[in-house]
């Protein structure tokens, strides 16, 4: 399952607005801060409209389409393009602007386009050699590409900038979970926690980290601990449910895996997870599931399908709940 990193982006300042354009940008930047960002895109439009060598403009409508809420992957898919597109238009207009290339370096990250991100990230630090937030994502770029001496190279120099920003031990401690450095990955969370108490985050983070060390009650307590800073948090009950299923708690870790599933309605991860769970006893369910994650998902289609076809036989579903749970299974 995909793991998002806490990318870092800058919101551009004015200085590319003057008069009536000015109220406008800050009307817009407003409704942003809000989390309107349909009606912060609207006035981007109109500024660009009377103006289109705005590139403040741009850059920022840019970062709202990033935000802006989407009913599928489809629909999530179009909005990064769109951003990608007003990024670069707005590169073309003023290329000395660091912040633009670190957020489209972010951008590309979050497209798995890990090469295209480096270049625009060199580009942002060759402009601003101690821009932290460029070293972040840089770093996050790095390890994805599996460069993981880069990549420490850039959160070390992140942290020397600003050691008490919670944002570089959060990056650095997925980035090393995802490099299988589990204990020095729940350093970094513990150290975020430390930072920042009320921030149910690491708290997961660490909890995934501690399942990977078979610490299964540290992973339980971290996981109620996210859940009591919010008890909307999904992450939490869902990896509270892959826990419990692969000790034989069956309704237990089915009862989170839906609870997961009713905080956040479109992650896909979660529907797969009940159709592994329910494989064996219900495998028509488990295919309804397989089904709403494909829609949910498109870009993996083919996964889901091949679970479906796997329904169909008994060795299959066992093959789906044992490529799911046996590592955990054997952990105990």
């Amino acid at each position: 399952m995909k793991k998002v990193l806490m990318l870092c982006l800058s919101v551009l300042l004015l200085g590319a607005c003057s008069g009536g354009e000015n109220a406008m940008f800050r009307k817009a930047q407003l409704a942003a801060e809000k989390g309107q960002f349909t009606r912060a895109i609207q006035l981007y439009s109109t500024i660009l409209k009377n103006n289109p060598d705005n590139y403040a403009a741009y850059a920022s409508r840019a970062l709202a389409y990033e935000q802006l809420p989407y009913k599928d992957a489809e629909e999530r898919n179009k909005n990064r393009q769109q951003a990608e597109k007003d990024y670069l238009s707005a590169i073309s207009l003023n290329y000395r602007r660091p912040e633009i290339f670190n957020n489209l370096g972010a951008l590309y990250i979050d497209q798995e386009k890990y090469d295209e991100a480096v270049l625009q990230l060199n580009q942002a630090l060759r402009l601003r050699p101690d821009y932290f937030m460029a070293l972040l994502n840089r770093g996050v770029a790095y390890s994805r590409q599996g460069k993981m001496s880069l990549a420490m190279i850039d959160f070390g120099a992140a942290e020397k900038l600003n050691p008490q920003s919670p944002l570089v031990y959060l990056n650095r401690g997925l980035a090393q979970f995802s490099a299988g450095a589990y204990p020095a990955a729940a350093e970094d969370f513990s150290q975020m926690m430390e930072l920042d108490p009320t921030n149910p985050r690491p708290y997961l983070e660490r909890g995934r980290a501690f399942m990977k060390m078979d610490y299964y009650q540290n992973a339980l307590d971290d996981f109620e601990q996210a859940l009591a800073l919010n008890p909307n948090y999904a992450m939490p009950y869902f990896y509270m449910a892959e826990l419990e299923f692969s000790r034989g708690n069956t309704d237990k870790g089915i009862a989170y895996a839906e609870k997961a599933k009713l905080l956040a309605p479109t992650y896909a991860p979660a529907y797969e997870m009940l159709g592994d769970m329910l494989a064996l006893e219900s495998p028509v369910e488990a295919t309804q599931h397989y089904l709403a994650a494909r829609r949910l998902d498109p870009a993996r289609a083919l996964r889901y399908q091949g679970k479906i076809r796997m329904m169909t036989t008994e060795n299959g579903r066992k093959r789906v709940v044992a490529d799911r749970f046996w590592d955990l299974q054997n952990q105990r």
